[in-house]
């Protein structure tokens, strides 16, 4: 079984934070305005593929966040909110 990944709004939240990096830093990192990066990470909007792309670069690039690293924080994310759940049948 195969999994797509989707960037969710509040694993770029955490990686921000866990490189303590204000959302208005990262924003103009990301060349993102900070009050729509603001909607993603609070998942009230959703991520487009070239925002999605931004973002990452971003985080690479930027905040030295690794892939792995990501990934993870993107696992907790899903495990948090029970996305796991269905995985265990």
């Amino acid at each position: 079984m195969q999994h797509e990944f989707i960037l969710r709004g509040k694993a770029i939240r955490i990686a921000r934070e866990i490189r303590d990096v204000s959302l208005q830093e990262f924003a103009d990192m990301v060349r993102i305005d900070n009050r729509y990066l603001s909607k993603m990470e609070r998942e009230r909007i959703g991520i487009t593929r070239m925002h999605e792309i931004r973002i990452i670069r971003g985080l690479r690039k930027h905040l030295k966040v690794s892939d792995a690293e990501l990934v993870a924080i993107q696992i907790i994310v899903e495990n948090a909110e029970g996305k796991f759940d269905e995985w265990k049948k």
